[in-house]
């Protein structure tokens, strides 16, 4: 005999399928709602310190009372040279080293340290360094902080000018200085005229975490730091990944990376890519994509859908 449903069961299920569903749109809701309140508040910066060894940054959590570039600077520049009480943490900058002052210029910040900070030791300079430029490149209109020593710009080694630095020069947080090692790389970017590529050499310093061919597209969506040359990437382009395999680089940029540079040959902007990475002994050839995909077309002329090798053909020459 076939069993007859009670026509009142069918009712309650359906009341506690009711019930079931609100409890679970209602709790999906507060979820949302517990994720927006743990969004940063408003004006809220890190400001890096040393640990207690000295041999690694720590952030610590600031809330500014200004909003202005100019008084930004001012504020999170006086936490940079005064370390909480009640953090156990050590000022980035040895005691014996002073800030005579500081010039922002358009996008790029410069302090004047006195003539102490270029005997710093090398490891502690590094740190020194990372904690002034990522913490004052988080103000928005500070792209890049430069360092002075004794009014002279601060250099490096080799006795080269440093340069300007900006947070993602970092690429990585700091945890030991020890994982960190300074590289000369060879980059390619365009000439003036924006046909040819030129040389320029630089040292970079990076985390030994990040990969060379990571470094090398970081530093050329930079630009250029010699007189005369120009970009040949987009600065609104990203890279999202790049990975090496078999000799094979596979770069994924954003879609800004399709936006051309003004009066530079499309090529260069694959070239100067391709060329730089061939200096490494790990790339022989680079797949380009943006977004994951491979069907790009950059300057609705050059399509990305091959790998590209390394042609001397576009590197102008000495002599």
């Amino acid at each position: 005999m076939r069993k007859v449903s009670d026509p009142n069961n069918r009712f309650a299920v359906k009341i506690l399928l009711t019930v079931f569903l609100f409890l679970a749109v209602f709790f999906c809701a507060s979820c949302g709602k517990e994720t927006a309140k743990s969004a940063p508040k408003e004006n809220e910066y890190d400001i890096y310190y040393l640990d207690n060894e000295q041999s690694a940054l720590s952030a610590v959590n600031f809330t500014a009372d200004t909003k202005d570039t100019e008084g930004l600077v001012k504020e999170l520049t006086a936490q940079l040279l005064k370390a909480p009480d009640a953090v156990d943490v050590v000022v980035a900058l040895p005691d014996q080293v002073s800030l005579q002052g500081y010039k922002l210029n358009e996008n790029i910040l410069t302090l004047n340290f006195d003539g102490n900070y270029s005997s710093i030791k090398p490891a502690r300079m590094v740190l020194c360094n990372a904690a002034f430029a990522k913490t004052l490149t988080q103000i928005k209109g500070v792209e890049y902080v430069s360092f002075n020593s004794g009014d002279q710009p601060l250099r490096n080694s080799d006795g080269k000018p440093l340069g300007a630095l900006s947070g993602s020069d970092f690429v990585q947080n700091i945890t030991n200085v020890n994982s960190y090692e300074k590289k000369e790389l060879v980059l390619y970017f365009a000439d003036a005229s924006g046909t040819r590529l030129k040389e320029e050499k630089r040292e970079a310093i990076y985390n030994m975490d990040t990969s060379l061919e990571q470094l090398v597209v970081t530093e050329l969506i930079k630009g250029p730091e010699t007189e005369g040359l120009k970009a040949t990437i987009s600065p609104d382009a990203k890279l999202l990944n790049v990975s090496v395999n078999e000799g094979i680089c596979y770069i994924n940029f954003n879609q800004a990376f399709l936006t051309t540079v003004k009066d530079t040959d499309v090529k260069l902007t694959v070239y100067s890519i391709v060329d730089s990475l061939s200096e490494l002994t790990t790339v022989k050839k680079v797949q380009i994509a943006v977004e994951g995909s491979q069907k790009a077309t950059l300057g609705d002329t050059l399509s990305l859908d091959k790998l590209f090798e390394r042609d001397l053909d576009y590197i102008e020459t000495e002599g």
